[in-house]
């Protein structure tokens, strides 16, 4: 019977100790960072990104791009970075960003490089941290300046137009070993951006995929918003100019001597002439007519044809022929001159600003 009962405490004892190390191996796999490895085609790393815009302190149509200050978050979890709290003496550890790195290299765990796809100068990092919990959770911040690509300007309805602007962040590895998320709560346009020209709004994440530094097809988060000007500046520094022009052209027909009419038409077209180099010093040399170019132009032509038609006027009335000049002229002040301009008008409008 004391043998029987020996056996069994030996026994009892032996499943203790199997339960307790059992326990401790548990406990070191939850502390110590033994998990599935991430990072792999089996099992991707999940990283979530985040842009907020602080700043856009400028907004350059001539070279098709803005400078900004962002901040960007990224948050991953990676079982290979995590660690004993009872040992460490704390639940979560700050590392420079770079000794983060060193340090995941140390345990081979993946650090989710990214580059900013449409960067266009050197990025100046104004400050930078990572957070490291015990369970292997990342948290990177940081504040950054830079100058980034708008290549999708379009200044057709210029100044009516709303242009897109975007900040595109790619991942350096390919998506079936890093996949993004966006962090939405994290991801916006700040209150006070200091743009006095544009008005910016309609900021959004979205979330795509595209072919990367290594060649293969990578997760990409990108910031959208839009901007468009405001048009108080172009109504009292532009549009109303031009209709005081317009109406100073019109009243020319009520003066009887020709050659007067034809010296203040000549001032007229020299002011379009400055005008015209004005408004397109803004732009870069487009290929195309945007909705002012059009208006200027036909306003150039209507007050080059204003000229000829007074010349033409001038030789009927030499000619002897002054009753005609005067019936063309009461025929051009009732009709051709403001209807012309309302067709041209109307025409821009539609053409330039109601077609997509």
């Amino acid at each position: 019977m004391t043998l029987v009962r020996a056996i069994c405490f030996v026994a009892l004892t032996l499943c203790l100790i199997t339960f307790g190390s059992g326990q401790a191996a548990a406990q070191s796999g939850l502390e110590g960072g033994l998990g599935r490895l991430v990072g792999t085609p089996e099992n991707p790393l999940n990283v979530g990104i985040g842009i907020h815009i602080d700043q856009v302190t400028s907004v350059d149509q001539k070279a098709e791009n803005y400078g900004a200050v962002v901040v960007l978050r990224a948050e991953w979890t990676d079982p290979a970075l995590a660690f004993d709290r009872n040992e460490v003496g704390r639940e979560f550890q700050v590392f420079n960003p770079s000794v983060l790195a060193d340090h995941a290299r140390a345990l081979n765990a993946v650090i989710p490089a990214f580059v900013i796809h449409n960067q266009q100068s050197n990025k100046w990092i104004h400050e930078s941290a990572a957070s490291l919990s015990y369970d292997g959770n990342v948290v990177y911040v940081e504040k950054s300046s830079l100058t980034l690509q708008a290549p999708h300007f379009d200044f057709r309805k210029y100044p009516f137009d709303t242009q897109e602007f975007f900040f595109e962040v790619v991942s350096v590895f390919p998506s079936e070993y890093v996949t993004y998320y966006p962090l939405v709560e994290f991801s916006g346009l700040g209150d006070l951006l200091g743009e006095e020209e544009w008005i910016l709004d309609n900021a959004r994440v979205e979330h795509s995929k595209v072919i990367g530094l290594s060649g293969r097809e990578s997760d990409q988060i990108a910031l959208a918003f839009e901007g468009h000007r405001h048009l108080t500046y172009y109504v009292i520094r532009v549009f109303l100019p031009m209709l005081v022009l317009i109406t100073v052209g019109w009243a020319l027909f009520f003066l009887d001597e020709y050659r007067r009419r034809i010296e203040i038409a000549g001032g007229n077209l020299l002011v379009f002439v400055a005008f015209n180099w004005a408004i397109s010093a803004d732009l870069p040399k487009l290929g195309y007519l945007t909705f002012l170019d059009f208006i200027l132009q036909c306003m150039f032509l209507m007050t080059g044809a204003l000229i000829v038609f007074n010349v033409a006027l001038r030789k009927l009335k030499v000619s002897g022929r002054e009753g005609g000049a005067r019936k063309l002229d009461n025929y051009a002040i009732k009709w051709i001159y403001p209807l012309g301009y309302g067709a041209i008008v109307a025409y821009a409008i539609f053409a330039y600003l109601l077609t997509p």
